[in-house]
């Protein structure tokens, strides 16, 4: 009886390790120009921007009101880089971060943001 029990415990906790252990998918929220930038009026410090694309294979959306806080991360292709490098007219990808509000356009923070180099 105590074989059967540890048996099926031992089974149990390798089921869960291994539901466990898989690495969650991005998924593109949005691939697209950024049309507006929204800075606070009292520092000017970036707080969200307008971004605006098609619709394809890998996104949801076609336009996006993105937030950004002090968890964004934002990258140049593989290279972490910093706010200061996000302008009017760059080609972006958003990973949001959490439920997005499903306004037109939506809306919601972003957990990454990769500028796209258009060569």
């Amino acid at each position: 009886m105590k074989r059967i029990f540890i048996l099926s415990l031992m089974v149990i906790l390798a089921i869960i390790s291994v539901g466990c252990s898989e690495r969650s998918v991005e998924t593109i929220g949005i691939r697209g120009e950024i049309k507006e930038l929204y800075a606070e009026e009292d520092d000017l410090n970036l707080t969200s921007f307008l971004v605006e694309g098609e619709v394809q294979d890998d996104t949801m959306y076609d336009s996006a009101n993105v937030s950004i806080d002090e968890d964004t991360e934002i990258y140049r292709g593989e290279e972490k880089t910093s706010i200061d490098e996000l302008e009017e007219g760059l080609m972006v990808e958003v990973v949001f971060d959490g439920p997005v509000a499903e306004s037109y356009p939506v809306q919601g923070t972003a957990k990454k943001i990769i500028i796209i180099d258009e060569d």
